[in-house]
């Protein structure tokens, strides 16, 4: 089988594996779109810090990073974890930052809460209305 450059495994990474459009994963890395795009199709070289904020916020595990930066191949290897695995460690890892989040605000906690009360109408105003105040907010 043969082995994949640094900037294919990586796309191959977000979309196949933690399945992230480009665009929510340029804002988790708090980089451009464009420049997310530029890494990925190889037009532009990762740096080293880069490379760690991928790792961080992809949240790749040590031995998986080092499959994908030295090419080595998936198959065969004992050390490769399968690509389910990956994303459920990547989910419950989110799944812990936002428990912590709702641990830190107790009155943001009690608000999602209030979800459970109202009406599945009620709840995708509620959610548009949130996804809106975020997307406005998030370039401050």
């Amino acid at each position: 089988m043969k082995t994949m450059e640094l900037h294919v495994e990586l796309k191959h990474y977000r979309n196949d594996i933690l399945e992230l459009s480009q665009r929510e994963a340029g804002l988790r890395l708090n980089i451009n779109q464009s420049t997310l795009s530029n890494y990925e199709n190889g037009t532009r070289d990762i740096p080293y810090k880069m490379l760690r904020t991928f790792k961080e916020v992809y949240k790749i595990p040590t031995n998986e990073l080092n499959r994908i930066m030295y090419g080595e191949e998936s198959s065969g290897s004992a050390q490769t974890q399968r690509p389910m695995i990956l994303r459920e460690s990547f989910e419950d890892q989110e799944n812990e930052e936002i428990l912590k989040i709702l641990q830190e605000h107790p009155k943001f906690k009690r608000t999602l809460s209030s979800l459970s009360y109202f009406t599945e109408k009620r709840k995708e105003k509620f959610i548009t209305h949130v996804n809106h105040l975020y997307h406005t907010m998030k370039d401050w």
